[in-house]
């Protein structure tokens, strides 16, 4: 049997103006045409902007207004800082929590590195118990418990990104 070929990434990752073209289509569905303006000039005026300028956010940087849109505007200001916690207070307010991908899980066996992790989901799982054994958890047990949760999402996105590379390793 041939071997599979590595599966790719989900989805590359999309313009900024397709982004925000999405999120405005988006917004403005569930109505008719005049329905969807209504929603994008309330938008435009919420933010203090024009709706004009709302659309040309939506076009290709070099095709635009001129004025990078607001995500060109926060991934600049994110590398000009060099501080993700701009990323991390986004994805919080969107209701999820930013994973930065620190480095590459190293090579060697897949199969190793999957039981690793499994293993330590456990003890996780195993601390999660315990905290909760006296009905109550302290703060210090709930940043111990953020830290260690932290730890195993990098790791397991890591582990994943090998395997959407197609690093398998040899079945046998």
């Amino acid at each position: 049997m041939a071997k599979k070929a590595p599966a790719p990434r989900r989805s590359p990752v999309k313009e900024a103006h397709h982004v925000l073209q999405d999120a405005l289509l988006k917004a403005g569905q569930g109505g008719a045409k005049d329905g969807q303006l209504t929603k994008h000039g309330e938008i435009a005026k919420s933010l203090g902007v024009s709706p004009s300028m709302l659309y040309k956010w939506r076009e290709p940087a070099e095709q635009g207004s001129g004025q990078p849109n607001p995500l060109h505007r926060t991934a600049l200001l994110i590398d000009l800082t060099g501080d993700t916690r701009i990323v991390d207070w986004l994805a919080q307010r969107a209701g999820g929590q930013f994973t930065p991908i620190d480095s590459e899980a190293p090579a060697g066996n897949l199969d190793k590195a999957a039981n690793a992790l499994v293993r330590e989901f456990g003890l996780l799982i195993a601390d999660v118990a315990d905290a909760i054994e006296d009905h109550r958890i302290t703060a210090d047990e709930t940043q111990e418990l953020r830290e260690k949760w932290d730890g195993i999402r990098k790791r397991a996105e890591a582990f994943v990104r090998r395997c959407e590379k197609g690093d398998f390793g040899d079945k046998r």
